[in-house]
């Protein structure tokens, strides 16, 4: 039994039929009728045939069923609404990948016969009468199909000869009894500077040495003679050199053979030439290599401590001065494989610097008395920056070795990567201090005294290596006796991030408490944001600006992107409020207040996310353990935050990020 699969239109002109096992593979017939019932008949009548058929109830459908498949044939009825079978049939025909499948046209009666001789005018193969003879109509579609499906084989086997004797990649030509080319492909032409189409009627001797043009000629006699069935082995090979179009010579080897007549009026040869370049260069190359085995030998070894002194600079860029001079003596040491090595550059006050890797020669002290023990075995360059000399790089030599002008050479190119570490860490130093001071200069002295309500606040700078990040909290008492407390942070690192920090520190105090009157925390953050995508600030930045009432019992806050505050109340149990907006700086935004019931003895914590993220972690495991730090925390602020910063900080880790934490405890 045919097995029907309807279309997602669901009609039975729309539905694909798919016959027997034997048939899968074969290429469909498609269907076009009107009428389903005509339809259902020609479903019925093929079946035996296995090919798996296709059926669409009009013109529009099959040319649209063309688009996406290809058939082995169509069976077209000529009368259909719309579009019929003969304006099907031309556009089906119009179509390069549609044109050659056959179409046979079903017509109901024979004065339509006038019509399927236009039919064969738009490139139909045949027509059927209704109503049809089954045997008639199913030796009729066998036949079509299977020409159709000889016509793609064999389409298929001519595109797969022709692109393997265009993409070959040695020169292959056809040649005709004379010798002359009949075609060439691309790796041929390539060999002799010329244009495939240009060599078309060209004596392919004419393209040869001159010296090697008799044996060529020669060469192709005997092939002719032979039979096209000759082993490979039998058939006779040359070496001989093509001319290029520019005049060079290229050797190549060539091999013929008979292509089989056939058909063809005359027999054809086909020359297959294989660029002998390299070959006929190998001896040289072979008297070369010795030559650059040798001189690899050296590159190997010179690029071998090129990596290392790649490497000599690589891991220094996070470090401060005090970390980094010893460990760049520590590598020239180990980079040159001497017995010690110093880095001297001038302190503060100009006061000499001197810093020794270990195994340094027996005897040798600090400062002025480390450069006079030895001396014969210490070699030295200058660090130079900016201009100017601030100190020198020096390495003992073991005894009885020399110091060649390569490793001296490397020896200066380490000086020079050192003094640029040397300088950005001095640059680092400097910016990092810069930057603490300035922000630690923004953050508040010391927390207001608010009737009911206890506080807390801490602030950690990162490591040095991390730079100042833009953290800032501010606490503040509004006219009407409530608690305002700020908490933010500004991407970036260094001074553009507290410079940044400062202003909005500024605005968001002056748009909280403007008028002698505190905004409600949405309203205060909806301004601050407009005002910084007027400036055209590039900083982005979260904030969480809450407001307690020790009287009302109450808390509002609202949210800028911000990790959310964290809530404990009198009974240990912690919550986090998670209202909130997105983050500051992007678009134009309404930032919501939200209120919270804060009875006596809450306790509210508000932190920037250096107290949460851990590298290779994700947030969440940051939140939840805040939150168990919280829940078995001491009641008091002060003591509670030093628990928190105990619990969630790391000891002995280098931290990424500024942490900032303030703790606000609602009073009996």
């Amino acid at each position: 039994m045919a097995r029907h699969l309807e279309t997602p239109a669901g009609s039975l002109a729309d539905r694909e039929v798919t016959t027997d096992l034997t048939a899968v593979e074969s290429l469909p017939i498609l269907l076009v009728d009107d009428q389903p019932e005509n339809l259902r008949t020609l479903e019925a009548v093929l079946e035996p045939l296995g090919y798996p058929l296709v059926t669409v109830g009009s013109g529009h459908g099959a040319l649209r069923l063309l688009l996406e498949r290809d058939f082995a044939m169509i069976l077209l009825d000529v009368r259909m609404p719309g579009l019929d079978g003969l304006e099907t049939a031309a556009l089906i025909k119009q179509r390069t990948r549609t044109q050659d499948i056959p179409i046979v046209f079903l017509t109901a009666a024979r004065d339509e016969v006038s019509d399927i001789a236009r039919g064969y005018g738009v490139g139909a193969v045949d027509y059927v009468l209704k109503p049809f003879d089954p045997e008639v109509l199913r030796s009729k579609v066998a036949v079509f199909a299977e020409l159709e499906a000889s016509r793609r084989a064999l389409e298929r086997s001519a595109a797969l000869l022709n692109g393997a004797f265009e993409a070959a990649p040695i020169g292959k030509t056809v040649l005709d009894s004379e010798g002359r080319i009949v075609r060439a492909n691309p790796a041929f032409a390539s060999l002799v500077g010329r244009d495939p189409n240009e060599l078309t009627a060209v004596a392919v001797v004419d393209l040869c040495h001159e010296a090697d043009r008799p044996a060529l000629s020669a060469t192709f006699d005997q092939v002719m003679r032979q039979s096209p069935r000759a082993v490979a082995a039998e058939r006779p090979e040359l070496d001989l050199r093509l001319t290029s179009s520019t005049g060079a010579e290229v050797w190549v080897g060539m091999a013929a053979s008979v292509i089989e007549a056939a058909d063809l009026s005359e027999p054809l040869l086909l020359a297959q030439w294989i660029d002998l370049t390299v070959r006929r260069r190998a001896e040289q190359d072979r008297a070369d290599l010795l030559l650059e085995q040798a001189a690899r030998a050296q590159a190997e070894a010179v690029a071998e401590r090129l990596s290392k002194l790649q490497a000599l600079t690589a891991a220094f860029e996070a470090l401060g001065l005090d970390e980094l001079l010893p460990r760049l003596a520590e590598r020239l040491a180990e980079l040159f494989e001497v017995d010690g090595a110093e880095v001297h550059i001038t302190g503060e006050d100009e006061q000499p610097l001197v810093v020794r890797a270990a195994g340094a020669p027996a005897g040798a002290g600090s400062g002025e008395a480390a450069l006079v023990v030895d001396e014969e075995r210490w070699r030295q360059v200058p660090l130079v920056i900016e201009g100017a000399r601030v100190g020198c790089l020096r390495l003992a030599l073991p005894t009885g070795r020399s110091f060649s002008a390569t490793e001296r050479s490397l020896l200066q190119d380490a000086a020079d990567r050192a003094a640029l570490a040397i300088r950005r860490a001095q640059l680092h130093e400097e910016e990092h201090r810069i930057a603490v001071e300035l922000q630690r200069g923004l953050i508040p002295k010391s927390l207001p005294a608010v009737r009911s309500i206890g506080l807390a606040a801490r602030y950690e700078v990162a490591g040095l290596g991390a730079q100042v990040g833009g953290d800032w909290y501010d606490v503040f008492e509004t006219p009407d006796g409530r608690l305002g407390i700020v908490v933010g942070d500004v991407t970036g690192r260094g001074i553009p991030a507290a410079s940044a920090m400062g202003q909005l520190r500024t605005l968001t105090r002056a748009f909280a408490l403007a008028e002698d009157r505190h905004r409600a925390p949405g309203e205060a953050l909806t301004l601050l944001n407009r005002h910084q995508l007027a400036l055209g600030d590039e900083h982005l930045f979260t904030i969480v600006y809450a407001v307690i009432d020790p009287d009302g019992g109450t808390i509002a806050w609202a949210n800028g992107g911000h990790p959310p505050p964290l809530l404990r109340t009198a009974d240990g149990r912690c919550a986090y409020l998670e209202d909130g907006n997105g983050l500051m700086g992007v678009e134009d935004s309404e930032y919501k207040t939200f209120h919270r019931r804060l009875p006596a003895e809450s306790i509210v914590i508000l932190y920037t996310d250096g107290l949460i993220e851990r590298r290779g972690e994700s947030l969440d495991a940051g939140l939840e353990r805040l939150l168990r730090a919280a829940s078995v925390g001491p009641e008091e602020p002060a003591p509670l935050c030093d628990h928190i910063l105990a619990e969630l900080l790391e000891p002995g880790a280098q931290r990424y990020d500024d942490v900032t934490a303030v703790v606000a405890r609602r009073l009996e």
